[in-house]
């Protein structure tokens, strides 16, 4: 059997607690909507890893059409 190019849990346990936060029509928009420099539009991304960078979550993968990598900062919200 063949391994997976990418993880079957690509978040942090950090990561995970944050993603839970957003609701999940919001996740999902995150997730259909990433910037693509090689497309130059907006992909859907296909995940590798998310983790935290400060309060930030930083959410890394491959464009679905084209394969370029591309990344999505969900921002901590401001109090």
């Amino acid at each position: 059997m063949m391994a997976s190019r990418y993880p079957t849990d690509p978040f942090t346990p950090e990561a995970a607690r944050r993603w839970r936060e957003v609701p999940q029509w919001a996740q999902q928009k995150i997730l259909e909507n990433v910037w693509c420099g090689q497309c130059l539009g907006a992909a859907t991304i296909i995940l590798k890893t998310a983790e935290m960078v400060e309060e930030n979550l930083i959410l890394q993968g491959k464009g679905k059409g084209c394969g370029g990598n591309v990344y999505r900062v969900v921002e901590a919200e401001s109090e």
